[in-house]
């Protein structure tokens, strides 16, 4: 790409950053100003960097996800109330277990679990906890443990947990070997965690950890392939900073996770949302990759 075509460079970056790629539109803007230095590039690269600033501590990252999960989750008013009712009646967790059974990831995990046959099971990263207490739900033998970030959502599971081989705690997906033992699972799973987190091999790393030798590890990411059939307008996060921080693509993720041990790697197609993102865009594929793979030993 010409640096001295600004106009371009700018639109390519923009083209990442609704794909959700923040670092890969940091990479585009910083290469093209080491190249040429041009005032738009400084700006942009400027606005970028502060989009990833909760990512430079883990208290900042707490504090962010709290912010976003507490707007999202705990509206005052009416229906407030009406989610407290139904969460004490448990109401709520029929209805969240019912709709994740029929989740295609979700239908993918089982597929593990019959494989594995697991005794104990992590969730890391998880969220409101609605695949953990469907896991639990459904295979009453299993012990499985959920890991989630947000304080919010963590309380959230815990209110809604119906299930006594359930158990959720607040903490972070890269540190889960500092909360659990070597080798104590034999089945981690973490949904829509790694596009979030500031180093995915990191994350990896203390996944493996709790894995023991055999076990299997497997992670869902957005599945984003589109195509520019217009002009890119300028870009904002929409809760302020990137809450996604990069993309994988299917070339990626049989590079980094292909050599491991029975790899597997599902597309799993997903609804493209007319109005989400700007007409000038098309999906070319659009979904999730469900992941998964054997730890070596």
């Amino acid at each position: 790409m010409n640096p001295h075509d600004v106009d371009a460079v700018i639109q390519s970056a923009r083209f990442e950053l609704y794909r959700e790629n923040i670092y890969g539109a940091l990479e585009i803007i910083e290469a093209a100003q080491a190249a040429h230095p041009e005032p738009r590039y400084a700006e942009l690269a400027a606005r970028i960097r502060s989009w990833l600033t909760h990512l430079e501590s883990s208290e900042s990252y707490v504090a962010a996800q709290e912010a976003q999960y507490r707007r999202l989750r705990w509206r005052m008013g009416l229906k407030l109330l009406e989610k407290r009712v139904r969460m004490l009646i448990g109401r709520k967790t029929k209805k969240l277990i019912e709709r994740r059974a029929r989740d295609p990831e979700f239908q993918e995990l089982e597929r593990e679990v019959d494989r594995v046959r697991p005794r104990r099971v992590l969730d890391a990263g998880s969220g409101e906890g609605g695949v953990a207490m469907a896991l639990g739900a459904r295979h009453r033998d299993l012990r499985v443990e959920g890991v989630e970030v947000s304080p919010t959502n963590a309380k959230i599971a815990r209110q809604l947990n119906r299930f006594g081989n359930v158990g959720f705690r607040q903490g972070f997906a890269e540190e889960v070997h500092l909360y659990f033992p070597a080798g104590s699972f034999d089945l981690v799973y973490s949904f829509a965690v790694l596009e979030h987190v500031r180093d995915v091999a990191e994350t990896v790393r203390s996944i493996e950890t709790v894995l023991r030798p055999g076990g299997r590890f497997a992670f869902v990411v957005p599945m984003h392939e589109l195509r520019a059939i217009g002009p890119i307008p300028d870009y904002t996060p929409i809760h302020g900073y990137a809450d996604h921080c990069r993309v994988f693509t299917e070339k990626e993720l049989r590079q980094t996770f292909g050599p491991r041990k029975d790899f597997r790697l599902v597309k799993v197609p997903g609804a493209w949302k007319h109005g989400e993102l700007p007409a000038c865009f098309e999906p070319i594929e659009f979904g999730s990759f469900f992941v998964s793979y054997a730890k070596d030993g």
